[in-house]
């Protein structure tokens, strides 16, 4: 597979190869690019309709992207499942009002791990809601909770969920509308529980007498939890794919959403790894894990120009390396702003690890050193390695990686 899909300025849906070869159009009226299969026939896309925040399946086949209509008396809002290839679309959930889970964000959408099932975050007449879709075309999506804030992550056999809602944390095994359920309330300023990728850990956030912590506890009962680490005023976490490591952002002072440290924690009880200390001169927006689990990337906030740096590290922390210097399009500043939960359903890394696929603009010394840049956000291929320069694959203000 190894594809990239993207939406353009005009809010049609491409996939593409990871050079920016065949280019494939499943959206819009302009049909299908000559590199593109014959058969494929885009749906027209009218002036004012767009499609937006588009994600993979896990096998690649499919991806799924909420749709808006502007009408002069109404806006319809679907989440539409895409068959990769085709194109071809089916309705999968239509909402009552037209509501946005982030600015410019109508779901939030995330295909289980494995299997056919779409979870995704609506605006309900009720509040924040989120939906579950079997993946059976004419079935409805079933509400599996209400509330908000509301943050959570599949099991790795999408058989359990666990969920942050309010201040309430809940492990739902299966994600049903009556579920099996545990639960407890937590006060640690956090957004998203990482479930390890056997499915048997939790690891979350709550307070401490002197503060806050990292705590770990079993699936099976999460009674049973144990403190692993002191952390700050608030934090992000999220599991290695390989599962031996906790990657842990924190920081010191409530002050701003950014992050002050960037730890390695592993899973074994040892000594946590530091990547970034704090004291150190940018603070840190978002972090993603390889899915080789070999590297983190992360992503840092320049002061003195106001723009993004993304880095990238080995595990043991020895080299970090600065790779491209961007300003994110709108749809990235709200990836990055919610990073530990779109690090689960939309991936910037490709599936070997060895590159990132970002939206925007190149920053100011880019522009610089390559004379004359097109305007506008574009997509970006980096090279994790830092060896090479960026790919510019034309313009876009959206691009997430397959699976596989």
């Amino acid at each position: 597979m190894n594809r990239i899909a993207c939406i353009s300025p005009s809010g049609d849906l491409f996939t593409m190869n990871p050079d920016g070869s065949e280019l494939t159009q499943l959206t819009g009226d302009f049909g299908a690019r000559e590199s593109s299969p014959s058969s494929v026939r885009p749906q027209q896309l009218r002036m004012n309709e767009y499609y937006t925040w588009p994600t993979w399946s896990s096998d690649g086949r499919r991806l799924a992207a909420s749709h808006v209509i502007v009408e002069e008396s109404r806006t319809e809002i679907t989440l539409q499942v895409l068959d990769a290839r085709t194109g071809h679309s089916n309705i999968v959930y239509e909402n009552n009002q037209a509501g946005l889970v982030a600015d410019g964000a109508p779901h939030y959408i995330y295909w289980a791990p494995i299997g056919d099932q779409v979870s995704f975050l609506a605006s309900t007449s009720e509040g924040l809601a989120l939906f579950v879709w079997d993946g059976t075309s004419g079935r409805p999506a079933a509400q599996i909770s209400l509330g908000a804030p509301l943050y959570y992550q599949w099991s790795k056999d999408a058989q359990a969920m666990a969920l942050h809602v309010g201040s309430e944390l809940i492990w739902a095994s299966p994600p049903s509308a009556v579920p099996s359920r545990q639960s407890f309330h937590t006060a640690g300023n956090f957004r998203v529980p990482a479930v390890s990728p056997d499915g048997s850990t939790l690891a979350y956030v709550d307070r401490t007498i002197e503060g806050t912590a990292l705590y770990v506890a079993p699936t099976s009962d999460l009674s049973q939890a144990k403190q692993v680490l002191d952390l700050g005023w608030s934090s992000s976490l999220m599991w290695s794919p390989d599962g031996t490591q906790i990657a842990v952002a924190d920081q010191a002072i409530s002050r701003t959403q950014l992050f002050d440290r960037l730890m390695l924690v592993p899973a074994d009880g040892g000594a946590p790894t530091s990547l970034v200390s704090a004291g150190s001169s940018n603070d840190i927006w978002a972090f993603f894990w390889a899915p080789t689990s070999e590297r983190l990337a992360w992503v840092t906030v320049n002061g003195a120009s106001q723009e993004l740096e993304m880095r990238v590290s080995s595990i043991n922390g020895a080299e970090i390396k600065n790779i491209f210097d961007f300003r994110p399009s709108a749809e990235v500043f709200i990836m990055m702003s919610f990073f530990d939960q779109y690090g689960h359903s939309h991936s910037l890394w490709s599936p070997d690890g060895q590159s990132l696929v970002v939206a925007g603009s190149k920053g100011e010394a880019a522009r610089r050193s390559n004379g004359r840049t097109p305007t506008g956000d574009r997509i970006y291929v980096l090279d994790a390695n830092g060896i090479e320069g960026p790919k510019d694959l034309g313009p876009g203000v959206l691009a997430v990686w397959s699976w596989n």
